[in-house]
């Protein structure tokens, strides 16, 4: 008899943090992009309490995208340049890295340089590979600052100036909407 005794507060505890659990109000917002995003990312590498399925993963990501979220455009732009959970499409990689590049994500603007560097969806530039890897590099992506050094050889002077100065014009209408 002392045997369940013991159980019985154990079973109690373990209920009562269940019951506590479910009635938690910290519920994530099915509708907020950060827990979109977050849903995509557990569907894109599976955890223990889902399945991977990268169709499912790309759904979040666009669900936050359509929202006009920087972070899921570029993740939904990385599902198209793969065909990961969509069909392959360079042309939709480059509208979702496009829209998230513009709206200064980092990953998206070294995307971008590297659509322009190597003809994905777009017809090679180096004036504009450089540009949006530049942009990438002052956020710190050391990627960037690597590819857009490697362009710099290959272009003139003319062609660097045009690139940077495009570069502090983009920083500097991007700083405007955000006052």
């Amino acid at each position: 008899m002392s045997g369940s005794l013991q159980k019985q507060p154990l079973v109690a505890l373990a209920l009562t943090a269940l019951l506590i659990g479910c009635a938690s109000p910290s519920k994530k917002n099915p509708t907020d992009p950060a827990d979109q995003i977050s849903k995509g990312e557990k569907y894109s590498t599976g955890t223990w309490q889902v399945s991977k399925n990268d169709e499912k993963a790309a759904l979040w990501y666009r669900k936050a995208a359509l929202q006009g979220d920087p972070e899921g455009e570029y993740r939904l732009g990385l599902c198209y340049e793969a065909g990961t959970g969509v069909p392959k499409s360079e042309a939709l990689a480059l509208k979702w890295f496009s829209m998230a590049a513009k709206e200064g994500n980092p990953s998206a603007q070294f995307e971008m340089g590297d659509c322009y560097r190597l003809a994905k969806g777009v017809e090679i530039n180096l004036t504009k590979a450089y540009f949006w890897f530049n942009l990438s590099a002052a956020s710190g992506n050391q990627d960037a600052r690597d590819c857009r050094d490697a362009l710099a050889r290959r272009m003139s002077m003319e062609e660097i100036q045009e690139a940077q100065r495009q570069s502090q014009e983009f920083w500097g209408n991007l700083d405007k909407t955000k006052e």
